[in-house]
């Protein structure tokens, strides 16, 4: 017999979002422990709920939009769009956990803090300041109170798929090694020495590249004498985010294009080193993360989120892109099934046709005109429906190359995907 952990105020609260957004079969999970197959909401609705629900929800909605071989496209979509509606914290607070952090006065560190956030998100606050040696950094500190919300709400999370995992769904999708994952990965966020560890090793892969451009590419370094648990403190970086960028000082506009040439080609180049070379990539790639800097160069920030790949992984990842480009059915379903980490018997004649089907309309089209992305989301869409159980981390994967690709298709619509990936 399961139950539910003693969070009443908590269940009372939710109970009254999910209902006032219309979501009834999570009042019978709370207050009656039903067990019957889950019913969702829409995308919008669902969205709607995980922000009324707190940073902790937020976070989770958030990393639910990297699992393309667990939801339909349309939650992917709009989950990958979840942003946490949270105010600022205020200074005064701010300045507390700093100081706790630092062990000593703020001036004996620093010149100058910005007290006005230049980004204010679920985990974590972004303040500019200068160093006593004038140097210019970023201090992310960790939101104050962030972590009894986490272990509040982790504790009613692990409830619930203890609960659903008693229907054939929750068996079918592994809720409960399902939610382990999700909570394991948010209390990974609120140590920010991971992240800083993750920027570490990403810069490095990309300096030791002989592949792609690591003069020309930059992530921020880490200030590991003031960075700890609660705040990390990175090198600050002047720049636009890569979509408001000014790249027209050459005169022409055959000297702006090849320029936005060059720029999604060092992208394409690093992007791929990481994921086919070293393993190890970023996995938010999104215009927000991708800053054109003052000096020219590129640079990525907030690695906070990394995925990894073994080498056979990879190494069946690159003849799958090959056989998408080849457009053949029955080698994509041979892959896949090679990729599986299902016990069950998988029919591979329904699968081809399944690839058959979605390969079809990319028949009459240059290749240059597939987007290779939506590919990958369909091939994990198909794998979904045939319950054909992948390595999660291809979530990661596939996010990564849809917002790199989406990113680079916007800030230089003449690119031609294909040239690259060759």
């Amino acid at each position: 017999m399961f139950s539910l952990p003693q969070t009443s105020q908590r269940q009372k609260e939710i109970l009254e979002i999910v209902l006032g957004n219309g979501w009834d079969y999570m009042r019978g999970v709370l207050t009656l422990g039903k067990t019957e197959n889950p019913q969702i909401p829409t995308p919008e609705v669902l969205k709607k709920i995980l922000v009324e629900l707190g940073p902790f929800y937020v976070k989770l909605g958030q990393l639910l939009s990297t699992r393309p071989d667990l939801l339909p496209a349309n939650y992917i979509e709009a989950l990958t769009a979840l942003q946490a509606q949270v105010p600022p914290v205020a200074w005064t607070d701010i300045e507390i956990v700093i100081t706790e952090q630092l062990a000593k006065p703020i001036k004996q560190v620093f010149k100058y803090i910005n007290p006005q956030p230049i980004a204010a998100g679920s985990i974590g606050q972004i303040h500019r300041a200068t160093l006593l040696s004038g140097e210019e950094v970023a201090i992310k500190v960790l939101r104050p109170g962030i972590e009894k919300i986490v272990a509040q709400d982790s504790a009613l999370i692990k409830g619930i798929a203890d609960l659903v995992a008693l229907t054939e769904f929750g068996q079918s999708y592994d809720v409960v090694n399902l939610a382990e994952e999700f909570i394991k990965a948010v209390n990974a966020e609120l140590d920010f020495t991971q992240e800083g560890h993750y920027t570490d090793q990403l810069r490095y892969n990309l300096t030791q590249s002989r592949w792609s451009e690591p003069k020309q590419l930059v992530i921020p370094k880490i200030y590991w004498d003031l960075t700890n648990s609660k705040l990390l403190v990175l090198e600050w970086l002047e720049g636009k985010q890569i979509l408001e960028a000014d790249v027209s000082r050459p005169a022409t506009e055959q000297a702006i294009s090849q320029r936005k040439s060059e720029i999604t080609r060092i992208l394409f180049r690093s992007f791929f080193q990481q994921i086919y070379i070293d393993g190890f990539f970023h996995a938010d790639p999104h215009p927000g993360n991708i800053f054109y800097l003052d000096d020219g160069r590129v640079a990525l920030i907030d690695c906070g989120m990394v995925g990894r790949l073994d080498p056979q992984t990879q190494q069946i990842l690159t003849e799958l892109l090959l056989a998408i480009v080849d457009l053949d059915a029955k080698r994509c379903s041979q892959l896949t099934i090679k990729l599986s980490e299902s016990v069950v018997p998988i029919t591979l004649v329904q699968l081809e046709v399944d690839y058959e089907r979605m390969l079809r309309k990319y028949y009459n089209l240059n290749l240059n005109q597939i987007n290779f992305s939506e590919v990958v989301y369909e091939l994990l869409q198909i794998a979904r429906r045939n319950r054909i159980k992948l390595p999660g981390n291809l979530g990661l994967f596939a996010k990564s190359l849809a917002n790199l690709e989406g990113t680079a298709r916007k800030f230089n619509p003449d690119i031609n995907i294909l040239e690259e990936v060759k």
